[in-house]
């Protein structure tokens, strides 16, 4: 989203990047364990033996419920089951209310309940550590980042509950991600890649830089279907309501983007304006965290609607919007090539992901098995939930469940809904 919640450059999205699916049960609804299931094989001593019946299904197992009171000691401070509802509950409800029957399968619980616990502790290393170093985000830094994803949102609360989020759980995330990044910068230096990165990167991946086809590099701008205000930023409609939409509707969403395109298209256009930084704050698709880079792509990658308009620009050019089923587009073009080697300048943004992708990922894992060590975690909730986790996939955890997970500190989630960055890869489609 541009709504930075996907977003903040290559680090967020990852972010951005989500951002939050969680974990344990809502109160009074799902931390009940899971009926046993019926035993189907004959049951009696003297029924006839049966050479083809199949195995007796194993019972599964059951989770064990979540404590009431702490959930997590880090560093001797505890994590309240408070702090873990307040970022399970949305998830849990929206998922009741879309099965209808007021159930959240223990799998969902175990897997968002490992999240959330892991955020929540990786969080309070964060803090922690940030305390000790006297290391912490800049506050102006944090107002401008509020101050930008709220820009043209006409109401802000309702655009968090859209989300499943709340002011308080928005803000967390903020700082988090703004605190990790100074952390790991203070441990392991930029993360931001330098020229002779690049350039090592790109000597020593040669061989995947060839096209087959013509390929383009593009950017773009999304104005996403949906009721909106006059100059208001919206998040996509969702498929309910799409459907539930009447033509009369359905059309006036569609000139609402339409106007919202060409609005933001002269925008963009002014002297010193920078497209994808422009795309950051304005566009509404999932892609805006990045820019909206679709990277380089053969025509036939693209939706059609998509793929004419980029190749039949110019170098430099930007599109008026072209309408798809997502909304309308504005495309910039910033470079098309022909088959064969491509230079550095056409891959510089992929491997500006894959660097800082691969910088994170090392900064952060030695990060973390650092502060797991100076300050320890208790959390006996995380170990049920990766044990219950680990009996469901058939397979044991060896030694305790905690120190399995800790110790690994690549494979935690990022603390924020904004991924950190990652490899670059292939778009199947613009977004």
């Amino acid at each position: 989203m541009n709504d930075r919640g996907n977003a903040r450059g290559s680090l967020i999205l990852l972010a951005m990047a989500s951002a939050l699916m969680l974990a344990c049960t809502p109160k009074n609804t799902a931390e009940q364990a899971p009926k046993s299931e019926a035993d189907d094989g004959p049951s009696s001593a003297s029924a006839p033996a049966n050479t083809n019946k199949r195995p007796t299904p194993k019972k599964k197992a059951a989770l064990a419920p979540m404590p009431t009171d702490l959930v997590a000691t880090v560093g001797g401070q505890t994590i309240s089951r408070a702090d873990f509802d307040a970022l399970y509950e949305p998830g849990a409800q929206r998922l009741m209310k879309r099965r209808g029957d007021g159930i959240v399968p223990d799998a969902y619980q175990a897997s968002q309940r490992g999240k959330i616990l892991e955020q929540l502790i990786w969080s309070k290393l964060l803090e922690l550590e940030a305390a000790r170093l006297g290391k912490d985000y800049d506050p102006a830094t944090l107002a401008q980042m509020e101050r930008d994803e709220r820009t043209d949102v006409k109401d802000w609360d309702a655009r968090l509950d859209a989300l499943g989020q709340t002011p308080k759980t928005r803000r967390d995330m903020n700082i988090n991600y703004l605190r990790e990044r100074v952390l790991l910068e203070a441990a392991s230096g930029p993360l931001a890649p330098t020229d002779a990165e690049y350039q090592a990167a790109y000597e020593a991946n040669k061989e995947r830089f060839v096209a087959r086809e013509e390929v383009a590099r593009a950017s773009h701008l999304l104005f996403a279907f949906g009721p909106r205000a006059e100059g208001e930023r919206i998040l996509p409609a969702p498929k309910p309501a799409r459907d539930a939409a009447s033509k009369e509707e359905l059309a006036a969403w569609d000139a609402a983007s339409l106007a919202r395109a060409e609005a933001m298209r002269a925008q963009v256009l002014k002297p010193g304006v920078d497209f994808n930084e422009f795309a950051k704050k304005y566009s509404e698709g999932p892609g805006a965290f990045r820019g909206g880079d679709m990277g380089i792509f053969p025509k036939k990658q693209m939706v059609r609607e998509y793929a004419e308009a980029a190749f039949s620009m110019k170098v430099g050019e930007v599109s008026a919007p072209v309408r798809s089923s997502k909304g309308y587009y504005v495309i910039r073009l910033f470079g098309r090539y022909a088959p064969g080697p491509l230079p550095l300048e056409a891959v510089r943004p992929d491997l500006k992901r894959e660097i800082e992708s691969s910088k994170y990922r090392e900064a952060r894992a030695s990060l973390r098995a650092a502060l797991e060590e100076r300050y320890g975690v208790e959390s006996p909730a995380l170990e049920t939930a990766q044990a219950f986790r680990d009996a469901s996939r058939g397979r044991a955890r060896p030694g305790p469940a905690r120190t399995a997970a800790v110790k690994g500190g690549a494979q935690a989630p990022p603390i924020s809904s904004r991924p950190g960055p990652k490899p670059a890869a292939p778009a199947p489609a613009p977004k």
